[in-house]
């Protein structure tokens, strides 16, 4: 059964500033890395910049027929 999704709270909008936190650590959580690093490049899809070609790059992939 298909639901409708309705949001319930406020959002901050796609364009915002991003904001990164620094935590030593011995070893670095690799998920969470390449999680971000692809938030950022998905983000910057379609821009003249390097993030922005590597966006655009991702996209493709993940929209590619196989």
């Amino acid at each position: 059964m298909v639901r409708n999704y309705q949001r319930k709270t406020q959002r901050p909008s796609a364009d915002r500033n991003l904001r990164v936190t620094f935590t030593r650590r011995e070893q670095i959580d690799v998920e969470k890395v390449a999680e971000v690093l692809i938030r950022v490049v998905l983000r910057e899809a379609g821009t003249g910049t390097q993030a922005g070609q590597a966006g655009t790059r991702l996209r493709a992939l993940l929209s590619s027929e196989r």
